[in-house]
């Protein structure tokens, strides 16, 4: 077993020794010159010896705290290279991001080349295969991610989203819709991990029981979704703003424009233990710069 007295303390003492005054390291390490009174004592009382005489004026190291200063300053010098060189080693490292499909393809990669030009030493890496959060066994550092409340991870909330109807201008025209209640018979697309959408949008649209909600085909990706839509298979619950291309170059129309905007919204996630990675934090402050712009993003409580 290491035989190690209290690190603040030793920090106090190391200071202290250092500039022979209380004043002067209380400065460098940003406390009171009471407060590094009291770690100097306690690491006297710690050790058992007495380490400075008190002089009128300042402080003098004993003989015996002169030799434990020199091997303690040392340490002190071999912990930050250490550290300095953990930091370094890391610093070309890549940053990946995992991302849903369609919020890559349809919000992030449109945007991304901004974050290259603003920091051109920062790799980025992009995965979009659907999985869960998990940063201790995947090697992702970030997820931009659609939910609520992520326990023991750091989220910064992006946007919301408005859940309506789409399908095919083809598939409009040929299938008779007069009122929201309609769409209970028609073939609907689903998301998995999006499952309750049908209900929700259903129940904000006044349409009362009928067929079950998630009946119908199921897809891992709302793009998927989406592009099955606009095939013409059926119609999906999409989301703004992540499908307004679609909509604006006519490939998807609403068949009833009734919006419901849920309590989930799309966050920035990523592990406490990186937070104060210089790349964690440069894409953390481009990432909420672009979503300010965005008229989805709306004061959370």
């Amino acid at each position: 077993m290491f035989r190690l007295p209290p690190l603040k303390a030793l920090r106090a003492f190391e200071a202290a020794a250092r500039h022979e005054s209380l004043s002067k390291a209380a400065r460098e390490l940003n406390v009171t010159h009471a407060a590094v009174s009291t770690q100097v004592k306690l690491l006297e009382e710690s050790l058992g010896v007495r380490l400075f005489r008190r002089l009128s004026s300042g402080l003098a190291p004993t003989p015996q705290a002169m030799r434990y200063y020199k091997t303690v300053h040392q340490a002190f010098n071999q912990i930050h290279q250490a550290t300095t060189d953990l930091l370094d080693s890391g610093a070309g490292d890549p940053l990946t991001v995992s991302c849903l499909p369609n919020m890559a393809m349809h919000w992030l990669l449109p945007r991304l080349y901004g974050f290259n030009l603003r920091h051109p030493d920062i790799k980025v890496n992009v995965l979009t295969a659907p999985r869960s959060l998990d940063f201790d066994q995947d090697t992702i550092d970030m997820a931009i991610w659609w939910g609520e409340g992520w326990p023991n991870q750091i989220s910064r909330y992006l946007f919301s989203a408005e859940m309506v109807p789409v399908c095919s201008p083809g598939f409009l025209a040929s299938t008779p819709l007069d009122s929201p209640a309609d769409l209970v018979r028609v073939p609907r697309l689903h998301v998995q991990g999006t499952m309750e959408d049908w209900a929700l949008w259903f129940e904000h649209a006044g349409v009362a029981a009928g067929a079950p909600a998630e009946a119908g085909t199921r897809f891992d990706s709302l793009a998927f979704a989406l592009r099955a839509a606009a095939e013409g298979m059926g119609v999906a619950m999409g989301r703004l703003p992540l499908m307004e291309d679609d909509v604006r170059l006519g490939r998807l129309v609403f068949p009833f424009d009734i919006r419901y905007r849920p309590r989930k919204a799309w966050h920035l996630v990523y592990p406490p233990v990186i937070a104060k990675a210089p790349k964690i934090k440069a894409f953390e402050a481009w990432v909420l710069e672009e979503a300010a712009k965005s008229p989805y993003r709306l004061d959370r409580p």
